[in-house]
């Protein structure tokens, strides 16, 4: 695939640690399961957390971007959720999607998505695109 892959707690820091100097001060993290019910987090501590609850239950997690698409004021991100399940070792892979919404140059807000779709459609973009 060529993309970037960030694996685990270090993949985890090294978003942290891009988010220190360029984050708003009201940064919110958004995190947003197919049930659909959004959990917000604030801060760079709340981007830790969520995203440490997201991998909580796999024994390996690793994201893997597959494209970036930089628009106005937000850049999504399309990936790959690769992740080993810690109670039977199963290796489950997941299309996702991030939304990092920018104001005055600062990341205001960092959402993600299970569903790829749900990404796309809240950054504005046709969820079919790119498919014939």
């Amino acid at each position: 695939s060529g993309g970037t892959a960030l694996e685990g707690n270090e993949g985890i820091d090294q978003m942290a640690e891009l988010l220190r100097g360029n984050s708003h001060p009201e940064f919110v993290t958004i995190m947003t399961s197919e049930s659909g019910n959004p959990l917000e987090y604030k801060g760079l501590e709340g981007f830790r957390e969520a995203l440490s609850d997201w991998t909580s239950p796999y024994k390996s997690f690793r994201l893997e971007i597959d494209e970036a698409i930089p628009l106005d004021a937000k850049i999504v991100f399309l990936a790959r959720q690769v992740a080993t399940t810690k109670h039977d070792g199963v290796e489950i892979e997941t299309p996702s999607a991030s939304v990092w919404w920018l104001d005055d140059g600062a990341i205001r807000q960092a959402s993600f998505y299970l569903d790829q779709r749900a990404g796309l459609v809240a950054a504005g973009l046709d969820p079919d695109r790119g498919r014939e």
